[in-house]
């Protein structure tokens, strides 16, 4: 069967939830988002989830260890951008992985613009140790 993007809906949720999880990602953020999230689907398999934040931050990325390496983060990535077109806009995010981003056309950020950008992280006590690297796409 042929990998499958598409909508988040009600019944992903706990799928969605678990994905992130795995990689200690927000998980209470979901049900209000879910208008944002797109899944992977491999053979009636949840494989893979993304969300788009307020149309202007990718705020998670999941796929199952099983199902890494094999494009499906990509796609996602992919199709959030074609979600979030809007010219002259700018899509955020921060990740652990800037690489793979990178590769994906998105540009490092200064660290300290994190807190121009999140207010999670103008009061972070983690901000000076904080492994996540800003970065940006211009849409």
């Amino acid at each position: 069967m042929e990998l499958e993007i598409r909508e988040a809906v009600s019944s992903d949720i706990r799928d969605i939830k678990r994905l992130l999880s795995f990689y200690f990602l927000d998980t209470e953020s979901v049900e209000k988002n879910l208008h944002g999230f797109i899944v992977a689907v491999l053979n009636w398999e949840t494989v893979g989830c993304a969300g788009l934040y307020a149309n202007i931050e990718l705020g998670a990325i999941a796929v199952l260890p099983v199902h890494r390496n094999k494009g499906i983060g990509s796609k996602l990535v992919d199709s959030v951008l074609e979600r979030a077109a809007c010219p002259g806009g700018i899509l955020y995010l921060r990740t652990t992985v800037p690489s793979f981003f990178e590769k994906k056309g998105f540009t490092r950020l200064q660290n300290a613009e994190k807190k121009n950008i999140w207010k999670d992280c103008m009061t972070c006590d983690k901000f000076d140790n904080c492994r996540q690297t800003p970065m940006n796409i211009n849409l």
